[in-house]
C-alpha cells in the first residue's frame, strides 16, 4: 500500500457554508465547473507527430477508456502546456518523434514517458524496450501506472511539538499552517450537518465535469443509483472518480470540493465506527500495519527526517495493510519508476485504547469487503517514534514507526486547540482563509476571502467583515498590488470605526498597515499621516504598550520625514 490543479485555478468557495453552527444543515449549491479545472492527480497528454494523423484511431479509442486525455502536435506547445501545470503529474505518449524524447526528461510533473508506435519493426536497439505497439497495452499500463500514482499522492502534514499554544493570530511556519488547516477541517465536518441533497449536487458535478467519457458516467449513473451510506468505504477503497476527486482535493486544499464530498466524509466516518464494533474482536489481535510511500530526498530530510518525535497526519483517509512485504513490494514499483525517490515505510502502532468516534478506525471486512487493511478516518494523528535507514534488497529504505496518539494528548492539544475553540468557529471563513496565507497559496486565499465578501452573514458582522478586508489587503500588499491593498485596508478601517470609537488602540494596526502602504506607493505625505496617527492612538491608550511597536513606528516616521526631505 502506499498514496496537483493548474496555476489559474481557485476554489469557487461557497461562503456561506462557513458560518453555519453545528445545529443547522450544509445547504449545496449547484456549481458548474471551470473547463480548465483539473479534479484528479494526473493528466494523460498523446504528443503525436504533426505531419501525421495515422494515431487518430488509436487516440480516440484511448480518449473513451480514459478520462482527460489532451492531444498536441506541436512539441513547443505541449512542453508549455506541462510547464503550467502546478499540482497533476502528466503521463505523457510521444509518437513518431522519438528525436524529442530527450527534451521531456527535465519536466518535473513527468511521472512516466510511453513511446507508442503500432508499426515499430524493431530495429532501433535504443528504443525496443519502451516500445508499445497495442492500444491495450497502452491502456493497460496506463491503468496501472495511474493507481501507483494515486496511491502514492496521499499528501502528510507534519508539525513540531510545541510547548506553547499555537496562536491565530501569529504568523505561522507553512508547516504549522499546513498542519491547522487538516485539523480545521476535520473539526469543521464533524460539526456541521449535510443537506439530503448534497449527493445529488455533487452527482451533478461529476456529470459535467466527466460529460465526455462514457465509462466514467456509467459509474456515476452506478453511484447515484446503488450507494448507500453504509457502502462508503467500498467507494473509497476502489479506485474511481470519488476517491481519485476527493484525494486531489484534499492535497490542493480545494475547499469546494471538498465540501461537495462532505456527506460522503461524514457516512465514512459513520462507517469506520459501525466496523470497529462489528470487528472488534479482529481488531485485538492487530497492533501493527503497513504503508508504503516515496518522496523527494529534500522533502523527506525537511518533513519527516527533522521531525522525529513531532506529530504527523495523513490528510486523507489512510489505508495501511497488516502485510509487511504488500507494502515494500509498492515501495519497490515506485522505486522502478523513479529510483532518484526516497522510499519510506511507515510501521504503525495501533493503540486500541486511544479509540474515539471523531477519528475512528477499522479492519475493512464486512459483507461486501474481505480485506486485510486498516482503514484510518481522515488526518488521524500520529506521533513519528524513529527514523531509520534500513536495506531492502539492493534498495535503501527509511524505515519509519508511527504511533497512534490520543485525539486529547496534551502535546497535541497545545497545537490544535485553537481548531477546537468555539470562537472560531463561530467565524471559521476567515480563520481558513489566513491559513492559506501562511501556507503561500495566496490566489487561493484571495479568492476564498473575495468569496467571503458575498456572504450575508460576513457582511452584517463588521468584525468578521473587517478581517477579511485586512486579509485582502495583506494578500495585494505581498503581491504589490498596493492600490487594491490601500482600498482593502480603507474599507477595514471604515468597518472598524462601525463598532470602534475612533481613538481606540485596536485601530494603530490599520493605520500603521495603511502608512506602509502609502510609503510603497511612495505617497510620503499621507504616509506620515497614518503613522503619526497610529501614534497618537498609543499614546491616548490606557492599557501597557509593547515598546516594540512604537520604536518600530518611530522608525517608520523618521525614515518618511527622510524621504520628504530628500523629495523637496
Amino acid at each position: 500500500m502506499g498514496c496537483s490543479s493548474s496555476k489559474n485555478v481557485t476554489s469557487d468557495v461557497i461562503s456561506k457554508h462557513f458560518s453555519l453552527n453545528n445545529e443547522e444543515p450544509l445547504l449545496m449549491t449547484k456549481t458548474i465547473p471551470q473547463s480548465t479545472r483539473h479534479l484528479e492527480n494526473y493528466l494523460i497528454i498523446w504528443l503525436y507527430d504533426e505531419t501525421s494523423n495515422k494515431f487518430e484511431n488509436e487516440i480516440k479509442q484511448l480518449q473513451k477508456l480514459v478520462h482527460g486525455v489532451k492531444t498536441f502536435n506541436n512539441i513547443d506547445a505541449c512542453i508549455s502546456f506541462i510547464d503550467d501545470i502546478e499540482d497533476e503529474k502528466i503521463f505523457l505518449i510521444i509518437s513518431g518523434i522519438y528525436r524529442t524524447f530527450e527534451r521531456f526528461q527535465h519536466l518535473s510533473q513527468l511521472e512516466k514517458l510511453y513511446i507508442f508506435d503500432p508499426s515499430y519493426k524493431r530495429n532501433d536497439e535504443k528504443y525496443q524496450n519502451d516500445i508499445i505497439q497495442n492500444i491495450d497495452n497502452l491502456y493497460k499500463q496506463l491503468q496501472e501506472n495511474i493507481k501507483l500514482c494515486e496511491m502514492d499522492f496521499i499528501s502528510i502534514t507534519i508539525v513540531s511539538i510545541s510547548l506553547e499554544e499555537i496562536s491565530w493570530s501569529s504568523k505561522l511556519t507553512k508547516q504549522q499552517a499546513s498542519f491547522l488547516f487538516t485539523q480545521m477541517m476535520k473539526e469543521i465536518f464533524a460539526r456541521v450537518k449535510f443537506d439530503s441533497c448534497s449527493k445529488d449536487v455533487f452527482i451533478d458535478f461529476c456529470r459535467l465535469h466527466y460529460m465526455n467519457n462514457n465509462e466514467q458516467l456509467n459509474i456515476i449513473d452506478e453511484f447515484a443509483k446503488n450507494y448507500r451510506p453504509n457502502k462508503a468505504l467500498w467507494w473509497l477503497t476502489n479506485q474511481c472518480f470519488l476517491s481519485k476527486i476527493l484525494n486531489h482535493a484534499q492535497r490542493t486544499h480545494e475547499i469546494d470540493i471538498i465540501y461537495k464530498l462532505g456527506f460522503f466524509i461524514k457516512q465514512a466516518n459513520i462507517q469506520l465506527n459501525h466496523l470497529h464494533d462489528e470487528n472488534v474482536l479482529l481488531m485485538e489481535t492487530i497492533s501493527i500495519v503497513y504503508r508504503g510511500k516515496t518522496m523527494s530526498s529534500i522533502e523527506f530530510d525537511t518533513t519527516i527526517k527533522n521531525n522525529c518525535g513531532g506529530f504527523l497526519a495523513f490528510t486523507n483517509f489512510l489505508i495501511a495493510t497488516t502485510n509487511k512485504k504488500v507494502a515494500i513490494d509498492f515501495i519497490d514499483r515506485r522505486l522502478a519508476m523513479h529510483p532518484n525517490m526516497t522510499g519510506i515505510l511507515f510501521e504503525i502502532d495501533i493503540d486500541q485504547t486511544v479509540f474515539n468516534e471523531k477519528n475512528p478506525f477499522a479492519l475493512i471486512k464486512d459483507t461486501d469487503m474481505n480485506k486485510n487493511e486498516i482503514c484510518f478516518y481522515m488526518s488521524t494523528v500520529f506521533r513519528i517514534e524513529s527514523v531509520e535507514q534500513t536495506m531492502n534488497d539492493t534498495k535503501i529504505i527509511w524505515f519509519v514507526k508511527l504511533k497512534l496518539i490520543d485525539d486529547n494528548n496534551q502535546q497535541l492539544l497545545h497545537i490544535v486547540a485553537s481548531t477546537r475553540n468555539e470562537d472560531i468557529h463561530s467565524n471559521p471563513g476567515y480563520c481558513l482563509g489566513k491559513l492559506f496565507m501562511d501556507m503561500g497559496e495566496y490566489k487561493r486565499a484571495e479568492q476564498f476571502l473575495l468569496d467571503l465578501l458575498q456572504d450575508s452573514t460576513v457582511c452584517s458582522q463588521p468584525r468578521r467583515l473587517a478581517r477579511v478586508h485586512n486579509g485582502l489587503a495583506a494578500i495585494y500588499t505581498y503581491n504589490n498590488k498596493y492600490v487594491k491593498a490601500l482600498d482593502h485596508y480603507q474599507l477595514a478601517l471604515e468597518t472598524s470605526l462601525t463598532y470602534l470609537p475612533s481613538n481606540h488602540p485596536d485601530l494603530v494596526p490599520i493605520y500603521k498597515a495603511i502608512g506602509d502602504t502609502y510609503l510603497n506607493q511612495k505617497d510620503y505625505i499621507h504616509a506620515l499621516k497614518n503613522y503619526e496617527k497610529a501614534i497618537e492612538l498609543l499614546k491616548q491608550g490606557t492599557s501597557q504598550v509593547n515598546t516594540e511597536i512604537i520604536t518600530n513606528l518611530h522608525i517608520c516616521i523618521n525614515k518618511t520625514k527622510q524621504l520628504i526631505e530628500s523629495n523637496k
